[in-house]
């Protein structure tokens, strides 16, 4: 028997079994929408986090003195990325509580200090104006960056660079004008927990956060790398230079490789969830797996008549095992449909964007194509195992 018969034929046999095809079609339907709707749950919850991860800018390396007494004169960090050739910035970082007042809108503020390398090391996002210089981080100039979450809260805009800022450290208030407005670094940050609860971030350079602090050492700085270098083995070099020079320890957190840490273990999560998702399609694989048993019995007679005429083995398994996967496939593509209009649906009601992906929807069909593959193997070695005489009988 050819191929084209045995599907021809399985087909016939499908249509013949009514609404125990349509039940089986439904069971793998509600598997495969199932596991296409958590599939795609799961990426887009995956990307909205790490997208939101991203908008804090977190990336570089961090290195910490352990002891206060081992700080880090700015001379010192400069040379570190002249004697390391693979470091691109070597940036001192100084950060201190304090408070802000913009406007008529005042509160609690962290104030950083940085320089031009700034946006070499934390990849922050420039909406209007510039960054400070190297001469104004020379001069220890008055100016200052904000976020354009806290322009929008004082001015009702973005574009607030010429505006005057007053920050309080040590209890000294200063002025500073506003030369630039950057993308809101903590608000992934404050998207993931919840309600905007960290303080307003500005920008200052560091040597003027030094005149305010009185500080003339810091003991943490903040380290790129040129792109195809081992971080780990730079790190450790540097680590040992400074240990070295200082006499003392250092300890080092590389801030980017936490990010990728934590998209691995969403990406691991997404495939366990929809794994687990995947039940309920194995539910719909054993109904169908029963469904076809049930036909097979009732069909005995007719399987012998089909041996008796020169039906070999193979082509009774190719005829119940074509229709397995026929009724599987239907639900498959059933259950993509329902799957992503529920998914569509539910995007449009809550207002939530969402992005599709083809590669769930063929892992899904696949899914369905590999069930009835399974629950299909023993129906048709059950009626391929017949005895012609027994079964017309």
């Amino acid at each position: 028997m050819k191929w084209r018969d045995m599907g021809v034929l399985a087909f016939k046999n499908a249509l013949r079994s009514g609404y125990k095809t349509v039940l089986c079609i439904l069971a793998v339907c509600v598997g495969i929408a199932s596991v296409y709707l958590i599939g795609e749950i799961c990426c887009n919850a995956e990307q909205q986090i790490a997208n939101e991860i991203k908008k804090s800018g977190l990336g570089g390396v961090m290195v910490f003195a352990q002891e206060e007494e081992a700080a880090l004169t700015i001379g010192q960090i400069r040379q570190l990325s002249k004697d390391v050739p693979q470091i691109e910035a070597a940036m001192p970082i100084f950060s201190e509580y304090g408070d802000f007042k913009l406007r008529n809108l005042s509160g609690n503020a962290l104030v950083w200090g940085v320089d031009e390398q700034f946006q070499q090391i934390f990849h922050v996002q420039l909406l209007h104006g510039r960054l400070p210089s190297e001469q104004e981080v020379r001069q220890c100039a008055k100016v200052a960056v904000i976020e354009d979450t806290l322009a929008q809260k004082a001015y009702q805009r973005h574009n607030v660079v010429g505006k005057e800022i007053v920050l309080t450290l040590n209890g000294m208030p200063e002025t500073y004008t506003i030369i630039g407005v950057i993308t809101s670094q903590k608000s992934g940050v404050n998207a993931l927990i919840g309600g905007d609860k960290l303080p307003a971030f500005a920008y200052i350079p560091y040597t003027t956060a030094n005149l305010c602090t009185g500080k003339e050492t810091t003991g943490q700085l903040a380290l790129s790398y040129e792109e195809q270098a081992d971080t780990q083995a730079i790190t450790t070099f540097a680590l040992g230079r400074l240990e070295r020079q200082q006499g003392s320890e250092f300890s080092a957190e590389n801030i980017g490789g936490y990010v990728d840490t934590f998209s691995s273990i969403l990406q691991m999560v997404s495939v366990l969830i929809t794994l687990i998702g995947g039940i309920s399609l194995l539910v719909g694989g054993i109904g169908v797996m029963n469904s076809m048993i049930a036909a097979v019995e009732g069909r005995r007679r007719e399987i012998g008549i089909y041996m008796a005429i020169g039906a070999r083995r193979r082509d009774i398994i190719g005829c119940y095992l074509l229709e397995s996967i026929l009724i599987c496939l239907f639900g498959g593509i059933a259950g993509g449909i329902f799957g992503g209009g529920l998914l569509f649906l539910g995007a449009h009601a809550l207002g939530v964007a969402l992005e599709f992906h083809l590669r769930y929807l063929l892992l899904a069909e696949s899914a369905a194509l590999g069930c009835g593959l399974l629950f299909g193997i023993l129906p048709a070695f059950r009626a391929a195992n017949m005895s012609p005489i027994a079964a017309m009988r």
